[in-house]
C-alpha cells in the first residue's frame, strides 16, 4: 500500500512540471499518482499559489481531522474517579 498523501518532493515536482506546460496525465504517471489528485495540485497552483501555500494548506486541514476528544460531563467524570479510586484500594 503507498502512502495516500503528498509528500513535499511530489509538490515540488508537480509544480515544476506545471510551470513547464506538462499534462495531468504525464506528471501523474511520473510521480505515480492519480490524475485527480495531480490536477487538485494544479488547479491550487493556477490560482496562483505555491506547493508551500498548498502543504500548508494541508497541514491546518489535517489539523481538524480525525476524533475529537471526549468530554464527561461533571457528574460522569466523578463516577469514573470514584470507581478508579476503589479498584486501586483491592489490590
Amino acid at each position: 500500500m503507498t502512502d495516500p498523501h503528498l509528500s513535499t518532493d511530489e509538490l515540488v515536482i508537480i509544480e515544476s512540471y506545471f510551470q513547464h506546460n506538462v499534462f495531468v496525465s504525464k506528471i501523474s504517471k511520473q510521480i505515480g499518482r492519480s490524475c485527480q489528485t495531480v490536477h487538485n495540485v494544479m488547479t491550487f497552483l493556477r490560482a496562483g499559489h505555491t506547493a508551500l501555500d498548498f502543504y500548508k494548506r494541508y497541514q491546518a486541514n489535517k489539523q481538524r481531522c480525525g476524533r475529537k476528544r471526549a468530554r464527561l460531563p461533571e457528574n460522569q467524570h466523578a463516577y469514573v474517579a470514584e470507581k478508579e479510586h476503589r479498584a486501586g484500594h483491592r489490590m
